[in-house]
């Protein structure tokens, strides 16, 4: 707090992409997402096949479908309000003069998706691939597998 005013130090931030006042003009936002596809789709399913999506993956693509629709133009806006930052999983936005973050952590939570890092590749399993004997050679030579031309 300063001590002559009580009122809190300004707080720095790092530098916004574009201006205040300067954002960009007439930006157009082009959703390619329709969630009434989707209710096509599972209308057209039987009750134990759209169960069967639901449980699956892509579960969450109907989840996000029945919600409301995200308004093109508070992207726009959060997008011309992104802080210039270097960190590869999280992006910063200025709002109301206050920095929020959204990072894959945030993703993951509204989406439901699992954004967690890939496990670590076996390489017991990569080995055992490479002792089988490859498919293709068990088929013949090219001579004996490909015919003339008449």
């Amino acid at each position: 707090m300063d001590k002559n005013h009580g009122d809190p130090p300004p707080l720095s931030f790092p530098d916004i992409m574009f201006a205040i006042g300067d954002e960009p003009l007439g930006i157009r936002v082009t959703p390619y997402h329709k969630p009434s596809c989707i209710s096509k789709i599972l209308n057209a399913l039987e009750e134990e096949e759209a169960r069967f999506v639901r449980e699956s993956p892509f579960g969450k693509l109907i989840e996000i479908a029945e919600k409301p629709t995200l308004s093109g133009r508070l992207g726009s806006f959060l997008f011309s309000r992104l802080l210039k930052i270097r960190k590869k999983h999280e992006v910063w936005f200025l709002f109301a003069r206050k920095p929020i973050r959204f990072s894959i952590r945030e993703f993951a939570l509204v989406t439901g998706l699992n954004c967690r890092r890939y496990p670590p590749h076996s390489k017991k399993r990569s080995k055992k691939f490479l002792s089988e004997k490859p498919y293709w050679g068990e088929l013949g030579t090219m001579t004996e597998v490909t015919s003339p031309l008449l």
